[in-house]
């Protein structure tokens, strides 16, 4: 499935890149559709964080996002680098207790805080004002007069952003008035940025917020919920591939992903997929058939030996046919995840013993008898022993679609 994140880029004085607003658009039409603030702020992070990356798509400057009030409550913009992003407070958020304290925390731990499209004279709005360091102004729709009088009583305390720059008298005119960054048609109209997207089974989702919501959570339980759905798997690493963990070091499995992560962030991050919504999955074969790799492989690490280099043997292979299913060269995809050097040399190619074990799963899907052959020689194993991995593995996958939160969850 294509997904789509618009970007906006925001310039200085100097002309120099400041940074983007990142905008949620529904479909490759390049424009805002109907949907909630809520939907549309929960996509935006999904897709930008959890499908093609935050930092690719800033580009090492700053990213913009819109949040709307209950956002602002929850704290969610702390699931961003504080140094990355911009948090926007839309102008329909109220300037309630709670809003007001959520933005003074966030404010007191390093997050910058933007108004955007700024409204005059509006009653009960300064404290956020005062909180705010920097304010959006809509400079070809707002008052002159109202502008100036803002950025003087301001000046050298806020930011001041003019948007809805569209043409050079615009621009000078704001420049003049001592504006400090600039967005607008004149420079830039936002560009499409798209990807593809892995759909992901939103009662799995539901039955890990159960989990997460437990006094005590079970991590075994949460692990194999995760391990089930190759989507949810793939976006796990990709945010555990953000500045804001620390991915300098390589993710061996999913369970290290959880504890860089943490529980709450991952409550969080289930919680805007539920939001964004149920995604049909246009390749679910694609899906079926690398879930029955990763058990396979993982069956193969067992039986030869190798139980502790398991979870990466069922990473290799749900994540095999990543290139096919994102429509993306596997060098470019991997570069956005962690991932044990062993497991990203075999996507790859390189010959070692996960890649030579993923050929052997590969040629007995293709029927290459003699290759498989090999491998099971060289590896002590019977040909009785490989086709009851495949026959095991296959009704391991069937019944992830079949058990409840109630009922025991299959054996991994």
């Amino acid at each position: 499935m294509d997904i789509y994140v618009a970007r906006q880029p925001i310039l200085d004085r100097k002309m120099k890149l400041f940074g983007y607003e990142l905008l949620y658009r529904k479909n490759n039409t390049n424009a805002f559709s109907g949907s909630s603030d809520r939907h549309a702020t929960a996509s935006l992070l999904a897709n930008s964080v959890l499908v093609i990356g935050f930092d690719e798509l800033i580009e090492g400057t700053h990213g913009f996002i819109n949040f709307p009030e209950d956002f602002l409550i929850q704290q969610l913009p702390r699931l961003l680098p504080k140094k990355k992003i911009i948090v926007e407070i839309l102008e329909r958020v109220r300037p309630s207790h709670e809003v007001i304290e959520a933005c003074r925390s966030l404010k007191r731990d390093g997050y910058i805080l933007a108004l955007d499209d700024f409204i005059f004279g509006r009653k009960g709005y300064e404290e956020l004002i005062n909180l705010a360091d920097m304010i959006k102004v809509e400079f070809s729709r707002a008052n002159i007069k109202d502008q100036i009088r803002l950025i003087q009583k301001y000046h050298g305390k806020k930011t001041f952003l003019a948007e809805k720059v569209e043409t050079m008298l615009d621009y000078r005119f704001a420049l003049a008035m001592g504006y400090d960054l600039f967005q607008g048609y004149f420079f830039s109209r936002p560009l499409m940025v798209n990807a593809k997207e892995i759909g992901y089974q939103q009662t799995v989702l539901i039955r890990i917020l159960n989990e997460l919501r437990q006094p005590d959570p079970d991590l075994d339980r949460i692990v194999k919920l995760i391990h089930a759905d190759v989507g949810l798997t793939y976006k796990l690493l990709h945010a555990a591939n953000t500045i804001q963990y620390g991915s300098k070091y390589p993710i061996h499995s999913v369970r290290q992903a959880l504890a860089r992560i943490g529980a709450k962030e991952m409550a969080q991050w289930i919680q805007i997929m539920m939001i964004k919504g149920f995604e049909h999955v246009e390749n679910a074969e694609l899906i079926k058939r690398s879930l029955i790799r990763g058990k396979m492989l993982e069956r193969i690490a067992v039986m030869t030996k190798k139980e502790h280099d398991a979870a990466d043997y069922f990473i290799t292979g749900i994540f095999s046919s990543l290139d096919q299913i994102l429509n993306q060269p596997m060098q470019a995809i991997l570069t956005k995840l962690p991932l044990n050097p062993l497991i990203r040399d075999a996507l790859l190619g390189v010959p070692n013993e996960l890649k030579n074990s993923l050929a052997a799963v590969i040629n007995f899907e293709q029927a290459n008898w003699d290759k498989v052959r090999l491998f099971i020689e060289k590896n002590a194993l019977t040909s009785k022993q490989f086709m009851s991995f495949y026959l095991s593995a296959i009704k391991w996958e069937h019944s992830l679609n079949e058990f409840d939160g109630k009922q025991p969850l299959p054996k991994t």
